[in-house]
């Protein structure tokens, strides 16, 4: 009895180790099979990078907007009151930042004025100078004069 279980643990030993020197042959061979797929790749590359060559440009032509003949003082002055609704809402009835006085209702030469000075750094009204100095810099006095007839175009 003692004779078949020691048989039977060397011929168990014995397949353990011939299925482990199997796993680690076939791990050398797929590290050699990746190595050999890694050195093709290698070779490939000087094949894409001789392919690179210079972008062709084509001159196109932006099609051409047709504009419609805006009317004397109408420089987009609602887009330009776009910036001014953020604060002071869309129809001019809120109180900048719960700030400053309503702007709906005002005359045009009130508004080209305030914004005039807010513009030069003058007017500091409620605090807010600086924020509308920033606001109405890059305006020329065109757009100041449309945003202004635009505003007191709300009542």
């Amino acid at each position: 009895m003692k004779k078949i279980t020691l048989v039977s643990i060397v011929a168990a030993t014995l397949l353990l180790v011939g299925c482990s020197g199997k796993k680690e042959e076939q791990k050398h061979e797929a590290v050699a099979q990746h190595t050999e797929h890694n050195k093709e790749i290698k070779k490939a590359e000087p094949v894409q990078q001789t392919q690179k060559s210079e972008p062709v440009k084509q001159q196109v032509q932006a099609p051409v907007k047709k504009e419609e003949p805006k009317q004397a003082n109408s420089i987009s002055a609602k887009d330009l009151f776009g910036k001014c609704a953020s604060c002071h809402g869309t129809d001019g009835k809120r109180k900048a930042l719960g700030k400053s006085g309503i702007i709906a209702g005002m005359s045009k030469d009130e508004v080209l004025k305030k914004l005039k000075e807010y513009k030069s750094g003058t007017l500091n009204k409620y605090g807010m100078g600086p924020l509308m100095k920033a606001q109405v810099a890059g305006l020329s006095d065109k757009e100041l004069e449309a945003l202004a007839e635009y505003i007191a175009s709300m009542k």
